[in-house]
């Protein structure tokens, strides 16, 4: 699918149903806005072990045209058992929660995902970019995947769940490489690594303003990252 504007759904605009194992899919050059839950879902079913294989999403721009979201329960693209996506050259606007609690990520893999690529994303004032996983829980996990060349900046002060840029919880086996987050929020991390099934990771090569930080024993090998300055 190509070349379409999608907006203002009371659920999502596009769903993806892995528990129908639907594969294959691929969306190019749209623009999803304004849907009153996660503008794009991969959903899944505990009855089955089905999953979403070989998805791609590419220069499409997700967002909320009015600065924020309409509720918490929001988020770009959130995806359940979904293996071997590629999330490339998007643009994530203001998904950010009102109230209440944090919004879902700009780009959300968990749930059993397994090699996922996200690569050249731009993300700009989401109060979470890129995540694999959720909790410390193994079955929510995304093993293995890529995330490198993303550019993501938090700016927005009035956004009040502001959170970190990318965040790994207990996901094994994942790059991050040649990415630049820059958190000019209160939060105090630009990339966070959480929980003991968090492993044989490596964190290479990212310029931040703000930390790196393991929390809850979560494991990564950290290399030729570098901390900025920045101005607005």
């Amino acid at each position: 699918m190509s070349g379409f504007t999608l907006e203002q759904s009371a659920n999502h605009l596009i769903q993806v149903r892995a528990e129908t194992n639907a594969d294959n899919f691929s969306l190019d050059n749209c623009v999803l806005r304004d849907s009153y839950e996660q503008l794009l879902k991969v959903s899944s079913s505990s009855k089955d072990d089905l999953f979403s294989d070989n998805g791609s999403i590419k220069n499409c721009l997700f967002e909320y045209t009015a600065g924020i979201g309409p509720q918490f329960y929001i988020g770009g693209i959130d995806a359940h058992r979904s293996r071997n996506w590629i999330i490339e050259g998007n643009t994530f606007k203001n998904i950010a929660s009102p109230s209440k609690h944090v919004a879902e990520h700009a780009i959300h893999f968990w749930r059993r995902s397994a090699n996922i690529t996200v690569i050249n994303n731009t993300i700009e004032d989401c109060d979470r970019g890129i995540g694999f996983g959720l909790g410390n829980d193994l079955n929510n996990h995304t093993d293995g995947g890529l995330i490198a060349y993303n550019f993501i900046r938090s700016t927005n002060q009035s956004h009040p769940y502001a959170d970190a840029g990318i965040i790994l919880e207990a996901s094994p086996n994942v790059k991050i490489i040649n990415d630049q987050v820059y958190i000019e929020t209160s939060y105090p991390n630009a990339i966070e690594y959480r929980f003991t099934g968090t492993k044989n990771v490596l964190i290479q090569n990212n310029i931040t303003n703000k930390s790196i930080r393991s929390k809850d024993g979560g494991q990564a090998e950290l290399s030729g990252n570098q901390r900025a300055n920045v101005s607005s």
